[in-house]
């Protein structure tokens, strides 16, 4: 995974991680924020009014999350982040995640 600080347009510094432990409580973190019924069957203006809620309340788990996926990030340099490569980031992790999941559904016990 890779998440670049920017100056404008200009790249001034990159943090790289090549795997995350997601761990259960930001799941439960980010799930207490996300209102799905909203974003299923609500209207265009109540399902952007849903997406934004989801954003505005799990701000501070998001900067967590991305402070433990690469250790030294800080406050302003996530601010200085694409939108975009933070997307890019949660997918991987979710990816990495679900596949690690599939792994665990074929062991013995």
């Amino acid at each position: 995974m890779i998440l670049h600080i920017r100056n404008k347009r200009e790249i001034v510094k990159t943090y790289t991680a090549d795997t995350y432990d997601l761990m259960f409580g930001t799941l439960e973190d980010v799930s207490a924020a996300v209102k799905l019924d909203d974003m299923k069957t609500g209207s265009n203006d109540e399902v952007l009014r849903a997406a934004f809620s989801l954003v505005h309340n799990s701000m501070g788990t998001v900067k967590e999350l991305l402070k433990d996926i690469f250790p030294g990030i800080t406050d302003e340099e996530i601010r200085c982040c694409s939108v975009r490569e933070i997307v890019q980031v949660f997918y991987d992790v979710v990816m990495y995640t679900i596949a690690e999941l599939g792994k665990g559904f074929g062991r013995k016990n």
